[in-house]
């Protein structure tokens, strides 16, 4: 490991200025070895050794809920942008976890999306306020999360960064957004909080096991998070209310480009089938 990092930062100095960003990001250390600490205004914190190194964790669980207004001091609506995979279990699962509070959650989808239907079905409606087009949900919410695919941030970002205003609590589930701004040279906009909760299962697992909750408290799927961005000094709470808002039982820290390359290089790579699909392929080829 410690010869492909060596080798990974001599590359980085030979290389011209858009791909040093790309390699830049590779060659970063993970956030548990980077040393980070975080620290909460509202939620206890734990420490968990595993061999080597020591984890801070946020312990999840239904008897956290009542602490979710605090944690999200400051938004008055969560606009969950996309009706994909983490979408549906994600919108539905706050909207639950919020309810009895001020905290509206929103779905937003482009005009004529096929998906209108499926929110609607799931409780989400224009006539009272809860579904509404992508860009007015963004533009009007103190907290979006950009729930849509990797193809769609790329093509969608700077409509979306557009949209934004001061002091938004911006919300990603996986970091390769920023692996993409890196390797054009662009960034976030600077007057927003830029966060990360990235469930460890799929949108339907990550609504299953908060169903079941109802009945076991604690089950879900483990969530890591993120602050990338922090500029009113509510980012770490309102990511962390993020993750025991959808019902994650433990919560551990992580960063952006950390959590992009583990999902390229470990889930689409091994987990998904990219090495073994290749090797067959060169296989009935040669």
């Amino acid at each position: 490991v410690h010869l492909v990092r060596e080798d990974m930062l001599a590359r980085l100095a030979r290389a011209p200025p858009a791909r040093r960003a790309v390699l830049g990001t590779l060659a970063r250390p993970l956030a548990s070895k980077a040393g980070l600490r975080f620290t909460s205004e509202v939620f206890p914190i734990d420490e968990i050794t595993m061999h080597d190194s020591t984890e801070q964790v946020v312990k999840g669980g239904r008897n956290l809920f009542p602490l979710l207004p605090k944690a999200l001091k400051g938004v008055k609506q969560i606009g969950v942008i996309g009706w994909g995979s983490q979408g549906p279990a994600q919108a539905q699962n706050l909207r639950e976890s919020l309810e009895g509070t001020d905290i509206k959650v929103k779905v937003g989808l482009r005009p004529g999306s096929s998906s209108m239907d499926l929110a609607r079905a799931a409780g989400f409606d224009e006539k009272n306020g809860t579904l509404g087009e992508m860009y007015s949900t963004i533009s009007e919410s103190e907290m979006v999360l950009c729930l849509i695919s990797d193809g769609a941030c790329v093509s969608e970002y700077k409509k979306i960064f557009a949209a934004l205003k001061p002091g938004t609590t911006f919300g990603l589930s996986h970091g390769f957004l920023l692996g993409h701004l890196e390797s054009i040279g662009e960034d976030f906009p600077k007057d927003v909080n830029v966060v990360m909760v990235a469930p460890k299962g799929m949108g339907p697992s990550v609504r299953r096991l908060y169903e079941l909750g109802r009945e076991v408290n604690g089950s879900g799927i483990n969530a890591s998070f993120a602050v990338h961005q922090d500029v009113n000094g509510n980012a770490t709470d309102h990511a962390l209310g993020w993750a025991i808002g959808v019902g994650s039982p433990y919560v551990f820290q992580t960063t952006l480009a950390a959590e992009w390359r583990s999902d390229i290089f470990g889930e689409r790579c091994i987990l998904l089938g990219a090495v073994h699909g290749m090797i067959e392929s060169l296989f009935r080829r040669y």
